[in-house]
């Protein structure tokens, strides 16, 4: 493992630079290069709908690709825990899409890793849904990059595992991590990264046993191929080898899985009702934990007010994505995953099983609403029980997204005689999701200084 080294004319910031601001955190940015030998893997008996994945060793790889590492500056403050993050690259490259999400408990003390641990994040050329400059990290850097190597998605689950196991060792000043005697190393990902989780769960950790906990965020009813794939619509077909749908998580392991789902996976992710989230729903287990989120969207302005400045950053211009900030859900999601990682953490490490979260409700298909459209059930925020708006995580406009759509005058004034009774009712919401352990108190602290919304009744 070897530090990146710096690349003139094109800016000292890595790719994947995020946009948070570390340094006010106490935080740094550096990069690595892990390479080595990886393996592939193929199928091993049949594959069923319960998640008991067996694989077995096919074609080994030479590979050499980039870790992004964030850590406190101060290796004091670094409270043990590593989060891994399986980068997402749907967009044709590298994307720390958990990070947003999670950042607020991460710069806690946590050191969050980045794997480019699939080929488009490497090797992409270009043909991005987010414009022809967003390309993976060869074509963006050739001067600092160039000498990656990735030898496709087949190696990919051994490349994750690898980065795992290298961040369980100490490499002095010079490495990544403070040195520390031992580690907790918790694996996520989101939405394709998911899937691939999901994958990982089932028919890799069984026989790596690398990660103490996998957090699985926003799939789709079905995991990932143990080959190509690069996007939903890519994990059927020639590619690679078709899915298992619905697939459930393996009730077996020996480590926690905390699955994390907003609305929009349980029905339109996956495409068909046999490949939706609905269709591959669990019980809650000793080893299992769901959490489905009421008013929560697949992607959302929470997560585009980040990555926006980021990819303009890094790419210069892009698709415009700050038309639809206003209008896609804006819901509490980062809020409840945040909650969920330190829930997952104290799991770990104390055995302490996180709350138990009624799933949202369905009937025929559907979601079922209360009068003003917002969901029912599901880990529940004063968001949707204190509403100001309608959040949904269906597509209105744009695909994935959800939906924010602002009450009228009449209404909020119907719910609300004035403010006051707004503030007061938001209160106590907060303080029930707080004390359900569905919000951190610290979270919760500033929403109720914050007033919630701001309303006009």
């Amino acid at each position: 493992m070897r530090h990146a080294s710096a690349v003139s004319g094109v800016g000292d910031a890595p790719a994947t630079a995020t946009s948070v601001d570390l340094a006010t955190a106490g935080y740094t940015e550096r990069e690595f290069v892990l390479h080595g030998t990886a393996k592939s893997f193929r199928e091993n008996g049949e594959w069923t709908g319960d998640g008991r994945w067996s694989v077995t060793e096919s074609t080994q790889a030479s590979y050499r690709t980039r870790l992004l590492v964030r850590a406190p500056a101060d290796p004091g403050r670094f409270n043990g825990t590593v989060v891994v993050e399986w980068l997402n690259v749907s967009g044709g490259a590298d994307v720390d899409v958990d990070f947003g999400y999670l950042h607020t408990e991460l710069l806690q003390g946590y050191a969050w890793v980045g794997v480019s641990a699939q080929a488009a994040g490497v090797n992409s050329t270009g043909g991005s849904p987010l414009g022809p400059n967003v390309v993976g990290l060869k074509a963006w850097s050739p001067d600092r990059y160039g000498t990656l190597h990735h030898p496709g998605d087949a190696y990919s689950y051994d490349i994750f595992t690898q980065a795992g196991a290298a961040l369980r060792v100490s490499y002095g000043e010079d490495g990544p991590l403070p040195g520390v005697d031992d580690v907790t190393v918790i694996a996520v990902g989101q939405s394709q990264s998911a899937m691939r989780m999901l994958t990982y769960a089932n028919a890799i950790q069984p026989v790596a046993r690398v990660f103490d906990g996998l957090f699985i965020h926003s799939r789709a009813g079905f995991g990932a191929p143990l080959g190509a794939g690069t996007g939903v619509a890519a994990l059927d077909g020639p590619s690679g080898p078709s899915v298992v749908a619905p697939a459930r998580v393996r009730t077996d392991l020996d480590v926690p899985v905390f699955q994390i789902v907003t609305e929009t996976e349980l029905f339109e992710l996956g495409g068909s009702p046999e490949r939706s989230f609905d269709a591959a729903r669990q019980p809650d287990g000793d080893r299992i934990r769901t959490w489905e989120i009421a008013g929560a969207a697949h992607s959302d302005a929470h997560s585009l007010r980040i990555l926006y400045p980021q990819y303009t950053a890094q790419f210069g211009t892009i698709r415009d994505l700050s038309a639809v900030i206003p209008i896609v859900n804006d819901g509490p999601q980062a809020l409840v995953a945040s909650a969920a990682l330190r829930a997952l953490c104290v799991w770990i490490i104390d055995g302490a099983a996180p709350p138990v979260a009624d799933p949202i409700a369905t009937a025929d298909g559907q979601i079922v609403r209360d009068r003003f459209g917002n969901a029912l059930g599901g880990v529940r925020t004063p968001h949707v029980d204190v509403p100001v708006c309608t959040l949904t995580g269906e597509t209105v406009q744009v695909p994935n997204n959800g939906a924010t759509t602002p009450f009228t005058r009449d209404v909020l004034a119907s719910l609300y005689p004035d403010e006051g009774a707004y503030v007061t009712a938001f209160a106590v919401s907060v303080e029930r999701a707080v004390v359900a352990g569905f919000i951190r108190p610290d979270d919760g602290q500033a929403l109720i200084a914050a007033g919630g919304v701001a309303v006009t009744v």
